[in-house]
């Protein structure tokens, strides 16, 4: 059994780790925790209660919409950002100058999938947009948060 000093050692150590673990995850996660006291991320989430059209998609599901050719994809990145790199055939509404009229000229489909990405998971501008979307009655609407990178990275068709 172990003697006071000892025991007193242990949990030293064990304070010790602790403390340098909380700093060290404060200072990984610095952006996200500014991010939250400036209220980013009220915007940020969708309900699936308040929003029950919008869902979240991975890499694969996003793909295999692709492949068969069943979804509108629209990134919402800046029009200088769409010219550089887009998925095949996505259509750019930046969400930075986002119009509600910009969506009656281009005659997106109400009830087919309509996937919105943006950068990649430190972007917002899919899942804002995913938003008006929903209250403009689009019935079906995937937000993509791997983005541009995460399609772009795994070597997926783009232009």
């Amino acid at each position: 059994m172990p003697d006071k000093a000892s025991t007193r050692k242990i949990i030293k150590e064990i304070i010790l780790i602790f403390s340098v673990s909380v700093c060290v995850g404060l200072l990984v996660n610095i952006s996200l925790i500014n991010k939250y006291f400036e209220g980013e991320f009220s915007l940020s989430f969708l309900s699936a209660e308040e929003f029950p059209v919008v869902s979240y998609i991975t890499l694969a599901e996003a793909e295999s919409l692709f492949a068969m050719g069943q979804a509108v994809f629209v990134d919402t990145r800046s029009e200088e950002s769409y010219r550089q790199g887009h998925i095949v055939g996505a259509v750019n509404i930046p969400f930075e100058e986002f119009d509600p009229g910009v969506l009656e000229n281009l005659s997106l489909p109400h009830d087919n999938p309509i996937v919105v990405y943006c950068d990649g998971s430190e972007c917002q501008s899919s899942t804002n947009l995913a938003k008006h979307l929903a209250e403009e009655d689009y019935s079906d609407i995937r937000v993509f948060f791997g983005g541009w990178a995460e399609w772009k990275n795994s070597g997926l068709p783009i232009e």
